[in-house]
């Protein structure tokens, strides 16, 4: 049955007010929500999970990147940087954010201690709860309508930090947006019980693997195998299902065949790899992951040349050194473009603000970016960097009682410089 059924019309509850809300709680939100608490705001985090850290714990993606521009010179710290460090104090993850190329971290403690890095901030939590829908007045928004267990509420806020990847305010806001072809989704999954570990990547396998390539039961091509601190662990990369992580339809074939594809790998490691014949599965992420979806159109788009030519803006608020990184919308490979060593690039705040609504910043992979500076800034630390850029902006503006788009830049900056942001 199609077409439509009309609801009655109904008054909706205000939840409560607060200065700051932001919606969705992965790398983004954290930072986000931190940031604008840390300054003073009133601040409330939604999630749409019974836990934080999006991708990190949902998604079960190991590898945090990137702290440094290639050459040793730190250009990622803050929020971020006291993250992992976090982590790492609590036994969740290993890696030297100024060495190594990425932090590994244990998506299982990390649902722990992500929520209470976020309580300790004085940042108030609101679980298992879905935003539905903008609450604006003009061209203004001025707060969220959510959906949970207690039913439809309205949650009021002097601004709103849309941090749900897909841009799910911004669209409910009638933000200007942009989508074209789009990255797989990827269901990542851990092994245990790998003879081959912690060499799990040798010449030796790569040989198997490229032996027997021609029967692996995986569109991607890969051997994203990483080994883990725990003996025999493996974690992996190597799923790709194809399809629009905005579209339910997709997200559910999207499990479906994700699960299909980890069994058919492990089937084929277990016969071809040496070292992995007793290998066997230990966990899969608890969704699949997503890479690409709506985009921001903003007051600036991030483009591929301000990427690759490390580029600098007056109105910077955060940094980045990860290469472009694509993969195919529709078959194996994709593009995978280093930056040059030493090179890193700005994020300007005009890629946090939607061109025509106010009341509203944007940060995570859902900023305002081409598709290919997307396939540079998507990656977990960057958008914990743009979050803490958009709390900081958005607690300044609540407490200075003016749209974000108004707030003094040189101001924001010098807050963010406090907080231990390399601008």
């Amino acid at each position: 049955m199609s077409g439509f059924i009309q609801e009655k019309v109904r008054l909706t509850p205000v939840r409560e007010r607060v200065d700051v809300v932001v919606a969705g709680a992965g790398p983004a939100g954290i930072g986000a929500a931190v940031a604008a608490s840390r300054c003073g705001a009133k601040t409330l985090l939604v999630e749409r999970l019974g836990f934080l850290g999006g991708m990190l714990t949902s998604g079960g993606v190991r590898n945090m990147r990137t702290f440094t521009d290639g050459a040793g010179q730190a250009i990622i710290k803050g929020l971020p940087y006291e993250f992992a460090q976090y982590l790492k104090e609590n036994g969740a993850a290993v890696g030297v954010p100024e060495k190594d190329p990425y932090v590994q971290q244990n998506p299982e403690l990390t649902r722990y201690l992500a929520q209470e890095f976020v309580l300790k901030s004085g940042v108030r939590l609101l679980l298992h709860t879905l935003v539905v829908a903008a609450v604006k007045k003009g061209n203004r928004v001025c707060g969220v309508i959510v959906e949970s267990k207690s039913g439809r509420q309205a949650i009021l806020a002097r601004v709103v930090v849309d941090c749900t990847a897909d841009g799910d305010v911004c669209r409910q806001a009638g933000a200007k947006m942009k989508k074209g072809p789009v990255m797989p989704l990827t269901l990542t999954f851990s092994l245990k019980d790998v003879d081959a570990w912690p060499d799990v990547r040798t010449l030796k396998i790569y040989q198997a693997f490229r032996r027997h390539r021609k029967v692996y039961p995986l569109p991607s091509h890969s051997l994203a195998l990483f080994a883990l601190p725990e003996k025999g662990e493996v974690y992996a990369n190597v799923t790709r299902v194809f399809g629009d992580a905005s579209k339910v339809e997709d997200l559910t074939r999207a499990e479906i065949e994700g699960k299909r594809q980890v069994m058919r790998a492990i089937e084929f490691y277990r016969k071809y790899l040496p070292g992995y014949q007793q290998a066997k599965l230990k966990s899969f992420g608890i969704e699949i992951g997503t890479r690409e979806s709506w985009r921001l159109a903003g007051r600036y788009t991030l483009t591929r040349r301000d990427v690759l030519s490390g580029r600098d803006f007056p109105d910077a608020v955060a940094r980045a050194a990860y290469g472009i990184d694509i993969h195919n919308s529709h078959g194996p490979g994709g593009i995978m473009i280093h930056l040059k060593p030493g090179t890193s690039y700005a994020i300007p705040y005009r890629c946090l603000l939607p061109e025509k609504v106010e009341g509203l910043l944007v940060a995570g992979r859902c900023l305002s970016a081409s598709r290919q500076a997307l396939g540079s800034l998507r990656v977990m630390v960057t958008c914990m960097a743009t979050g803490q850029a958009a709390g900081v902006a958005a607690a300044l503006a609540a407490r200075e009682k003016v749209v974000p788009s108004r707030l003094n830049i040189s101001r924001l900056q010098e807050h963010l410089l406090r907080q231990g942001v390399i601008l």
